[in-house]
This record gives C-alpha cells, structure tokens and sequence, in this order.
C-alpha cells in the first residue's frame, strides 16, 4: 500500500516583515535562508522552540560567512503551514520580534 506523502507536507507562508527583510539582504545570504526554509519543511521542529512572549515561535540559527543570522517561524499544525515571521543578524533581533508579535 503507497502512503500519501503530499498530504503530509507542510507548505511555507511568510509574514510581510520576513519577505521585506529578505529582500534587503544580499543574494548568497538569500539563498542560505531558501535552504533553511526547505529544511524546516523537512523537520518543522528543527528549530529552538522560544519561551514567555515568544511561546510558540521557534528559531534556526545559520551562518553565512562568518555572519550569524536567525530564522524565526511558528508552525501552524491545522493549516501544516510554517509561517516564516523575521530572519536577521542576533542584534535586537528577539526584541523586535516580541514587538512585532
């Protein structure tokens, strides 16, 4: 018997601040955040779940370079969305994700 694996797929939606901040980086940085998207696809619970305001949110840290950045998203199970909200550098990120929340 073939299991359905398409209905299994968690599909990526991204909050209007991700898709503007993406746009701002540069290209190879780009690209590492499309791979870390379809990661997270792969295993939606790969990233480190957050605490107090930001219950819910989950976070993937990446280098490019030797820049470190962070990817935020949460996981929508119903819908099997993970909704990407920030991607940036470590500085002021957290804060400015609790605000944007």
């Amino acid at each position: 018997m073939k299991k359905n694996s398409a209905a299994k797929r968690w599909t990526p939606a991204a909050a209007p601040k991700f898709n503007r901040q993406k746009k701002k980086l540069a290209p190879d940085v780009q690209a590492a955040i499309d791979k870390e998207v379809q990661a997270i696809l792969e295993n939606p619970l790969s990233g480190e779940p957050k605490k107090g305001p930001l219950r819910g949110v989950r976070v993937r840290k990446f280098t490019v370079g030797n820049q470190l950045y962070l990817l935020a998203y949460e996981l929508d199970s119903k819908g099997r969305q993970a909704i990407m909200l920030a991607v940036g550098v470590h500085e002021s990120f957290y804060r400015e994700l609790a605000g944007y929340r």
